[in-house]
This record gives structure tokens, sequence and C-alpha cells, in this order.
């Protein structure tokens, strides 16, 4: 196993040692004394949103409002739209809702487009469920996000959450 060191000494361990980040050891001049990530993290930049009590229409972004935050890299845009600076972030999303349309989806839009694997689904029989997922993204320039209805139809939304943290790269 390759030696590692953590960010709060700095020293050399024969095997991991945790808080993260984890870096590849890098002291001498062999690899130039700088460290190379090897598991990313998170960073100190990140957002949670909050919403619900609508009734969204197909392809309708749910309303979310930045209830709590810390740096820039997450924003509000506007009633349904979070910003995000370049970097990659993971992001969890949950929404509590009922439809009487089968199945009952929501997923993530970047910029417009459905990411992929963002997608959660479950059976639309008019009983509230809760629909969750997270996804890693990259995003290359600044990028808007929303939470929209896939449902083919109406979906009554009790309550969503978004949390973005921007990873360390």
């Amino acid at each position: 196993m390759p030696m590692i060191c953590n960010d709060n000494t700095n020293a050399c361990y024969s095997g991991p040692y945790y808080p993260n980040p984890v870096f590849k050891c890098c002291q001498t001049s062999s690899c130039g004394g700088s460290n190379t990530v090897i598991n990313p993290t998170r960073s100190e930049e990140w957002g949670f949103f909050v919403g619900g009590g609508v009734t969204a229409g197909q392809g309708q972004a749910l309303p979310i409002t930045l209830t709590a935050s810390a740096g820039t890299a997450v924003s509000q845009s506007d009633s349904t739209t979070v910003g995000l600076t370049a970097g990659s972030y993971q992001v969890a999303y949950n929404v509590t809702a009922s439809s009487t349309t089968s199945p009952m989806e929501f997923a993530l839009q970047l910029n417009g487009s459905v990411l992929p694997y963002s997608t959660a689904t479950a059976a639309g029989d008019s009983s509230t469920k809760t629909l969750s997922n997270t996804v890693i993204i990259s995003v290359p320039t600044n990028a808007t996000l929303q939470i929209v209805n896939q449902t083919a139809g109406n979906a009554s939304v009790v309550r969503s959450n978004l949390a973005a943290t921007k990873l360390l790269t």
C-alpha cells in the first residue's frame, strides 16, 4: 500500500488516515513536494434549498428557496433555479409528492437538460411518497440546476429539498 497523508498534519502513515481528504504523500523532491488527492471530499462551499406546497405540471421546475449556505459556489438564481460555479458537486435531492399518473418521476436538470442517472421514480397511485437521488456532477462553466417534474401529468408536491456541495478536485 502506498504511503498517504492527511490534510491536517501532512504527515505520512503506512495506512489510511482520516479525516479526509487523503493525499499521496509527496514531501520529498521525487514528486515535487506537492500532494495528489486520492479521494475527492467536500469543500467548504455548499447550499441547502427547501420548497413545497405546489402542484407541478409535466416539465415544470419546482420552486425552492436557499435556506442555508457557505461560500459562493452555490447560489439562488431565481425561485426555481440553483446557480453553480465551475467545479464538481455532490447533489442530493428529495421530493415528497403524490400523483395519479404512473410512474411519478422527478429529475435534475443542468442548463435545461436532464442529468443522466438523476431521475427518481415511484408508482403514481395517489399516495404520498418520498423520491430521492444523489449524483456527482461536473460543471465546466457556471451553470443552473433545477428539480423538474418528469411525470406525464401533475404532481402535488408536499416538500422538496436539495443540497449541493462543491467537491475538492
